[in-house]
């Protein structure tokens, strides 16, 4: 009998179980000042431990739920219990449950490049997390919700890694032998009809009631929000579902007419949500569907671009003309009112860089921790502080108003690079020759949604963050 060959340690396996121990830290950590709400606390963990037996048995079913509510959670909850108990973490919890339930940890299973910045990213954010969380409750055990940004942050951040780890999984592999990854018609049909749902509640409010489901600010500020409990996440949503829903979801449910219903819908309550971003999301939309429609018909590129220009430059015309009758609370209203008046350059300046001050303090954060930042879940209430250490004025807290620029904040040079390889991989995916007008259309939402990121940090919102990773991963899917 020849000696016995020592058994290799499998780096994958050890990352991976590294990433779901702390994800399962941070549900403790975050449950933990809850113990005087016991019902609360009851709740949101059955909810987390509920979803993670689901998803073991059946990971698609479970999936398809969780994805129905990621839109309208907060909404049903707020009808059911109150604004108090709303504001809870109810559809994260389920989301977390979901991801660990349907995970394994054999190991990543992420192709054609993807494996390793996932790896490298949820790492990354699992070791350093509770070194950030420990220091902001001062190295005791809290009693408070102190350190709950920085749980949910890291948890969120964690789930999306073997999330998309799980969605770009090689033919036959899915997760540890199990179920395959999720397909597109049921994480499509799941969000599309979520969307509609808090979609209809959103006209229903602005013709109504804006206060239904809702409060202040917005209200005041005459922005629905659906059923999500901020019109900027509502927004989003409905602006990026609106083109896909036309085409992607509109011949299941009854052909073009029904297509353009349910797209004039979304579009009306991305309209109503006031929300900035959605011009960039409803112009992108726009054009996605004219080009899928010129190439399904056999138009010529060349034609289709100078389609394009032409009808970029009719656009801009019409909003230099609307803007200044715009409505206070439209998202044109609000663009011509938060836009400085000056030169190009100086308008560059403020929407790029400064950002009402936000970007500078990001800037400063960076300054002062350029290699492991503040804190992941920490810039947003630090970025009052830095403001007026620069200019001593206050300002309300807030995110960086830029995706980059915010996690380099919070996480630094070493949590960037694995964003940089992820934004990386995710432009070759949308320059990968095409299979189908469904795929460019999905690639057009992906891209709007990057560009929309350079102004602002939509993602912050585990609804939105989850959509985008699920449409990143099928982009790269497809592509490959």
């Amino acid at each position: 009998m020849g000696p016995m060959r020592p058994r290799l340690v499998n780096p994958g396996g050890v990352t991976r179980a590294v990433v779901m121990g702390s994800m399962l830290l941070a549900v403790g950590a975050g449950l933990w000042p809850m113990a005087a709400q016991p019902g609360l606390l009851v709740s949101l963990l059955s909810i987390f431990v509920g979803t993670a037996l689901a998803a073991r048995r059946r990971f698609a079913a479970t999936a398809t739920l969780v994805l129905l509510l990621a839109y309208v959670a907060y909404g049903v909850v707020r009808l059911v219990a109150g604004p108090a108990i709303a504001s809870m973490p109810f559809w994260l919890a389920a989301f977390a449950g979901l991801v660990l339930g349907g995970s394994s940890a054999n190991g990543w299973h992420a192709r054609d490049g993807w494996r390793i910045p996932l790896a490298w990213w949820a790492t990354g954010v699992a070791v350093t997390w509770p070194f950030v969380f420990a220091r902001e409750v001062n190295y005791a055990l809290p009693t408070s919700q102190v350190g709950g940004p920085i749980v949910t942050s890291a948890l969120l951040q964690m789930a999306l890694a073997l999330w998309m780890d799980r969605m770009l999984a090689a033919p036959g592999d899915g997760d540890g032998g199990r179920e395959p990854a999720l397909s597109r018609p049921r994480w499509t049909g799941a969000l599309a009809a979520g969307a509609a749902i808090t979609a209809a509640a959103a006209v229903y409010q602005r013709v109504f009631d804006l206060s239904w489901v809702s409060g202040e600010p917005w209200a005041a500020l005459r922005r629905a929000v659906g059923l999500m409990g901020d019109a900027n996440p509502m927004g989003v949503a409905t602006a990026l579902w609106a083109p896909m829903a036309w085409t992607i979801i509109g011949p299941r449910t009854g052909g073009a007419v029904a297509a353009a219903l349910l797209a004039a819908l979304l579009w009306g309550a991305a309209w109503v949500s006031g929300a900035r971003t959605t011009i960039i999301l409803m112009a992108i939309g726009v054009t996605g569907l004219v080009v899928s429609w010129g190439i399904g018909r056999g138009v010529s590129r060349r034609t289709l671009g100078a389609a394009g220009l032409a009808a970029g430059a009719l656009g801009l015309a019409m909003v230099t003309l609307v803007a200044p009758r715009a409505a206070p609370g439209s998202p044109l209203g609000r663009l011509v009112t938060f836009t400085p008046e000056g030169s190009p350059a100086a308008v560059a300046y403020e929407m790029l860089w400064r950002r009402d001050g936000y970007g500078l303090a990001a800037v400063q954060a960076i300054r002062e921790h350029p290699f492991l930042g503040v804190g992941i879940g920490r810039f947003t209430a630090l970025s009052t502080a830095y403001h007026q250490r620069l200019t001593g004025r206050a300002i309300p807290p807030d995110n960086a108003q830029n995706f980059w620029r915010h996690t380099l904040a919070e996480q630094g040079v070493l949590g960037l690079l694995p964003i940089l390889w992820l934004t990386a991989l995710t432009l070759r995916a949308l320059f990968a020759p095409l299979s189908s007008s469904d795929t460019l259309l999905m690639r057009v939402m992906v891209a709007g949604v990057g560009i929309a990121l350079v102004f602002g940090y939509p993602v912050q919102d585990p609804a939105i963050a989850v959509t985008l990773a699920t449409l990143v991963a099928e982009v790269a899917r497809e592509g490959s």
